[in-house]
C-alpha cells in the first residue's frame, strides 16, 4: 500500500529546470525578507498551480521519490489534484498516475490497475494552498532572509533569497524532518512576486549519511485546472 502522505507532495504540489544563465550580482538586489513577504502574499491569491516535486534520498515517512501534477484548492473540501508520482517501496520503485478529486485519491499503476485509498485531510490542496498554511507558514516563518543573486529559471527572471526554517514549522508540511533547515526561495522579478522554487537542505541524521535535497517548482500560477474524467 503507497504511503498516505502521497498526498502531502501531491498538495504541496517538483523539480524545476535548472538556471539557464550565470548568477547575475551586479546592481543591488532588494531585500530578502521584503521579497518573501511579497510572495507569501501572492500565495493568499493562489487558486491552481503546475507542481514537481523531487527528493534526492530517502526520508523516513515519505516515500514519494518525485511526483508532478496540476492542483488546484477550491474544488469541494479538499480541492483537486493529478499528475504523475514515483514512490519508494521498500528496495522497489514504482510509478503511479494519481487522480483526488472528491474525497477519494484514486492510484493507477503501469499495468493499469487502480485502488483507492482514504484522503489524509493533512495533506490535501485545499491546506497546502490554503492562505494561512502549507506552503504560505514556509515563507512567513522563515528566517535570516538574505538575497543572494538574480538569475534566470526557464527564462523567468528570479531572486534568490537564502534562509533558514525551524524543525517544527518544516516537519508540519514534510514528515520525517528532525532538525532546522536551509531553505532557499526563487521569487519571480515581476511585480506579482511569485513563488517559482523551493528548496530544502534536510541535515543528515548521521555521519555516515549525505543530506537529503528537497526541490518544489511551481508555474502556470492560476491558469485553469481542467477536471479528469473518470
Amino acid at each position: 500500500m503507497v504511503s498516505r502522505r502521497i498526498l502531502l507532495v501531491v498538495l504541496a504540489l517538483g523539480l524545476l529546470t535548472g538556471c539557464t544563465s550565470a548568477p547575475g550580482t551586479s546592481g543591488p538586489l532588494p531585500d530578502g525578507a521584503t521579497l518573501v513577504d511579497a510572495s507569501a502574499d501572492a500565495l493568499r491569491d493562489l487558486e491552481s498551480v503546475r507542481f514537481d516535486f523531487r527528493v534526492s534520498s530517502a526520508i523516513p515517512g515519505l516515500s514519494i521519490r518525485a511526483v508532478d501534477g496540476v492542483a488546484r484548492r477550491s474544488d469541494g473540501r479538499y480541492g483537486y489534484a493529478r499528475g504523475d508520482a514515483d514512490v519508494q517501496r521498500h528496495t522497489d520503485r514504482a510509478q503511479y498516475d494519481f487522480l483526488l478529486s472528491g474525497d477519494r485519491l484514486r492510484l493507477t499503476d503501469r499495468d493499469g490497475d487502480q485502488f483507492e485509498q482514504a484522503v489524509p485531510e493533512q495533506f490535501v490542496p485545499a491546506r497546502i494552498l490554503d492562505p494561512e498554511h502549507g506552503l504560505y507558514q514556509l515563507l512567513t516563518h522563515a528566517t535570516a532572509l538574505q538575497t543572494e543573486t538574480r538569475e534566470e529559471l526557464d527564462d523567468v527572471t528570479a531572486y534568490r533569497v537564502n534562509g533558514e526554517l525551524s524543525r517544527k514549522v518544516v516537519s508540519q508540511l514534510v514528515p520525517g524532518i528532525q532538525a532546522d533547515v536551509d531553505v532557499k526561495f526563487w521569487v519571480s522579478e515581476q511585480q506579482n512576486r511569485n513563488l517559482l522554487r523551493l528548496w530544502i537542505q534536510v541535515p543528515p541524521r548521521q555521519k555516515n549519511e549525505g543530506s537529503v535535497m528537497l526541490e518544489l517548482a511551481l508555474s502556470d500560477h492560476n491558469r485553469p485546472v481542467e477536471s479528469m474524467q473518470d
